[in-house]
């Protein structure tokens, strides 16, 4: 499995969902159970600001995947890699000289 080698924006922001079925009833009752085994999923909008060349290899990384092959990621240097993939669009800008900024969106997968 490939592994996803370069270090994300400060800026980049984590979120967690969690897939749950509820059901209210008239009374103001409602019972919530999980919907599967692996019911709490994280995704990550991830960005990164570096020179063209270093842009365009995560760029080519990600293209090559697909959205549809697994991949290794770490998104804090002191969490173990999870398994995730692409979801989504990917962007990219230049912001002047040889500058250039990605942006992706990451969903884990088990």
């Amino acid at each position: 499995m490939k592994t996803f080698n370069w270090d994300i924006s400060a800026d980049s922001s984590e979120s967690i969902s969690h897939n749950t079925t509820i059901t209210a009833f008239g009374d103001g009752y409602e019972q919530a159970v999980s919907f599967g085994i692996n019911n709490s999923r994280k995704s990550w909008q991830c960005s990164r600001t570096d020179k063209k060349a270093v842009i365009d290899e995560i760029y080519r990384f990600l293209i090559d995947t697909k959205g549809v092959e697994p991949f290794n990621f770490k998104p804090l240097t002191d969490e173990p890699s999870i398994k995730v993939r692409l979801d989504g669009e990917i962007s990219r800008q230049k912001t002047g000289g040889d500058v250039w900024q990605i942006g992706f969106t990451l969903k884990q997968v088990f």
